[in-house]
């Protein structure tokens, strides 16, 4: 309990304090009471929670079923915040049983997904008995209008663009065509007799499809983008632009470094209209299509995707800064774009928005890019914009920021999520907050690294408060220490690094990052000082701890000039602890946009390299490093780990990424986790625990124990005899293994991912067709991999319970997963 809840002492009359004041001697009154007074505050604290038990929205969670119970609904299993929502809306849903409205409320309680519902029936091509006319193109009222507007409330289509049934489809509308084979395809079609299959639209009269995106959509607010490397971001085209064309074109990667990512709209609806709409055509967690994005098509919507506004560049906090909930944002200087805002209210406008091809950039565009147009590749996250002046395209590519989105499984690398606050003690020492701001200063990062060895610095925290790209060369960073390798960031406290609330920092290394202490063995002549000062030391380290909380780590430009792409993004860890949390330590392997064949991915770049000398160059300080240092690794994304046996490792919740995809050979693939002193094929990594862990590589470690991981290629593990794994995925082809149980293998299960690429939105997931013991038999009966924790298998189980209880008689519900 923090402190007393209820004080009894400073609810006295202020006669009876004044009395005790004068007591001889004072205070007994106070003394007495506050022997009472923790037990008296846990008794209140007490009734005051059975009294949150009385309703499902702030009940403990093990009150949840027995509300249900008074409600008579069956017990389902799985996240707590679904099984809450669905007791909630208990009463309503079986107000609302059989409808759509009902069936949309019902998925989105027991998933949070985005869902959509669709009456194939409807989408049917059928010839109209004279008496049982159905006119779909309007007509007099009550047809045409009440039937236009609940067309259009159900799916935000306007009813001019609901092809009329039996008619063929228009070509010449590719807003339109793009939607075909969509949950919000508008177009008839005939029976498809075929049994439901996974993923599958079958258009029939007891059909209703039930679309889910699954994937959770992150927004980052106000990041740097990264311009195109082979032009500096800025093309000149004066000499050769027609009359109405641009003159200068800014080409620029929506990804901070350069990588391919496809952008997401972001999700929204009203909850409290009704009856309630859950997804909406342009207003799903779905990917950007590009033909929406074309301003002038009859069916295009780019302001439901796209937006721009001004700012003022000079504001070192960004409160001008008006974030929009659409998925893309372009946030442009004030000084020399005033105004010039788009949607404007009222026309005319004065930007123009398209959709388009932009692997050769503004090469080959059709018509050619205008002055004042953006065009936009959602597909790669690329932009071109075009301008009349230099001024005007030099001030883009000066201060430029954008908001975009982007989706993933869960929250599993760097995102953009909320976080709680910063600790204020750190191992029983109060810490000192340092906060970084890139627009306040943009070498803050290097600011707050200073100065770290200095024996008077208690544990330091550091929040990043934004999303900018920062620059991180340690050797500019004072107090840190010059060793073999390179600068070293001597520490005398624990370090903490993170990403504030709602906010993914990245950062760019010159060179891998070195941790070490700043003292490990004293120097000093005395033999009694040098002992004491020894004690002190030993105290430090014994819990000196590094955490990073919320970044994503990459290489910078300059790291080619002293370092290779084999060196790892972190190389020494002399610490008690290093601690990695729901960070990104990019591995490289995304997608290549060079005109090579489809499917080519860039290099695969390593993630740590520790060896069991520390990096001491000195062989006493390597005999007074008594620790064995902890790698905890929780909910991040890294490259191969090559780690030797003298650390420990432990892995939860995370991705271990070598470039192997699961078709390579168990024999052949690349090492994801290994020692570091030799040939990964012959050393031995550290003893390691994991906890739902997908590991795609091979992995030679000292020993092993854990639970509900995916090992794609070979584990061996030296010391079998030892540990055991739980409730796993092995290839099953020359594993070597502790005891095991019910794990399952490669030769009598299949495995399957939605995609193996590193910054594809469904990165890690596994498909429905992956066996079933693989999606349902990890731990607590869910997934098995990194993304168990999101409890997939049970929001698929609580759907099939629900839906025979709400379904309609003779319908047929298909769930299609979009995304």
């Amino acid at each position: 309990m923090n402190g007393v809840r209820v004080p009894l002492y400073d609810r006295l009359p202020e006669i009876h304090r004044i009395k005790d004041a004068e007591q001889s001697p004072p205070g007994q009154l106070k003394s007495y009471l506050a022997a009472v007074e923790e037990i008296f505050s846990a008794i209140h604290e007490n009734v005051e929670s059975l009294y949150h038990d009385l309703f499902i929205e702030t009940s403990d969670e093990w009150v949840i079923p027995y509300i249900g119970d008074l409600l008579g609904t069956s017990h389902l299993a799985g996240d707590p915040r679904t099984l809450r929502a669905d007791v909630a809306d208990t009463i309503a849903l079986r107000r609302r049983k059989g409808t759509l409205a009902a069936i949309e409320l019902l998925t989105f309680d027991l998933t949070q997904w985005g869902v959509h519902c669709v009456e194939l029936r409807e989408s049917l091509v059928w010839h109209q008995h004279l008496n049982h006319q159905r006119p779909d193109a309007g007509g007099l009222p009550p047809y045409g209008e009440h039937v236009s507007q609940r067309f259009f409330n159900r799916t935000g289509i306007p009813a001019r663009h609901r092809a009329v049934r039996g008619g063929t489809i228009t070509l010449r509308d590719p807003a339109m065509l793009s939607l075909l084979g969509t949950a919000f395809d508008p177009y008839a079609h005939t029976v498809d007799v075929k049994p439901p299959a996974p993923a599958s639209i079958r258009y029939n009269l007891p059909n209703l499809a039930i679309f889910l995106w699954r994937l959770k959509d992150f927004q980052v607010q106000a990041s740097q983008p990264f311009f195109n490397p082979d032009s500096s971001g800025l093309v000149d085209h004066s000499a050769t632009a027609g009359p109405g064309e641009a003159s200068f074109v800014v080409q620029l990667h929506v990804h901070p470094v350069g990588a391919p990512i496809k952008l997401f709209n972001r999700y929204r609806f009203d909850p409290n209209q009704r009856p309630l709409v859950l997804t909406r055509i342009d207003e799903t967690p779905g990917p950007i299509l590009p033909a929406r994005l074309t301003e002038g098509s009859p069916a295009g919507s780019p302001a439901n995707y796209f937006a721009i506004e001004t700012y003022d560049e000079t504001d070192t906090d960004l409160s001008s800064l008006d974030i929009s909930e659409v998925g893309l944002q372009l946030h442009l200087p004030e000084s020399t774009f005033a105004g010039q805002n788009w949607p404007m209210p009222a026309a005319p406008q004065v930007w123009k928005i398209r959709g388009a091809n932009l692997c050769a950039w503004e090469e080959g565009l059709q018509p050619a890019l205008a002055n004042r147009e953006v065009a936009i590749d959602p597909i790669i996250g690329r932009i071109v914009i075009g301008v009349a002046t230099l001024a005007e395209a030099q001030a883009l590519v000066d201060h430029l920021v954008l908001t975009h989105t982007y989706a993933a499984v869960g929250p599993v690398g760097a995102h953009p999520i909320s976080r709680p606050s910063p600790p204020e003690e750190w191992n029983g020492e109060a810490v000192q907050l340092r906060n970084v701001n890139f627009h306040q200063n943009p070498n803050g990062l290097r600011a707050a690294l200073n100065n770290l060895d200095d024996p008077n610095t208690p544990p330091v925290v550091i929040v990043i408060e934004d999303s900018m790209t920062h620059e991180l060369d340690l050797s500019t960073v004072a107090g840190t220490v010059n060793e073999d390798g390179g600068p070293n960031l001597s520490l005398n406290r624990s370090l903490i690094i993170r990403a504030a609330d709602n906010q993914r920092p990245v950062i760019r290394l010159a060179q891998p990052l070195r941790f070490r202490p700043t003292n490990v063995l004293s120097t000093d002549p005395d033999p009694v000082a040098r002992a004491a000062e020894q004690e002190v030391f030993d105290a430090i380290m014994a819990n000196l701890t590094v955490r990073l909380e919320g970044l994503y780590l990459t290489r910078g430009e300059d790291w080619d000039d002293d370092f290779s792409l084999d060196d790892p993004l972190i190389a020494r860890a002399a610490l008690h602890s290093l601690e990695i949390f729901d960070c990104t330590l990019d591995p490289g392997g995304s997608r290549v946009l060079d005109g090579t064949l489809p499917g080519s991915r860039s290099d695969i770049h390593p993630a740590m390299n520790l060896k069991n000398d520390y990096g001491f160059s000195s062989a006493d300080e390597k005999e007074a490093f008594d620790q064995m240092p902890d790698i905890i690794l929780r909910r991040t994304i890294a490259g191969p780990l090559f780690i030797d046996s003298n650390y420990r490792l432990f892995l939860t919740e995370s991705i271990i990424d070598a470039g192997s995809g699961a078709n390579e050979h168990p024999a052949t693939a690349a090492f994801a986790i290994s020692g570091a002193s030799g040939e990964a094929a012959e050393i031995w990594g550290p003893a390691t625990q994991t906890n739902r862990l997908t590991v795609f590589g091979r992995m030679r470690v000292t020993s092993i124990s854990g639970q509900g991981g995916i090992w794609v290629h070979r584990l061996e593990v030296l010391n079998n005899q030892i540990g055991c794994i739980k409730f796993s995925y092995f290839s099953g082809q020359g594993d070597r293994l502790p005891q095991n149980h019910g794990c399952v293998n490669g030769t009598e299960a299949k495995l399957r991912f939605t995609s193996e690429i590193f910054g594809e939105p469904a990165y890690g997931q596994l498909t429905l067709t992956t066996d079933f013991r693989i999606r349902e038999r990890g731990p607590k009966d869910d997934l098995m991999g990194a993304f168990g924790f999101l409890l997939a298998a049970h929001k698929w189980r609580n759907l099939q319970i629900r839906f025979r209880e709400f379904m309609p008689v003779g319908v047929r519900p298909l769930l299609i997963p979009l995304t």
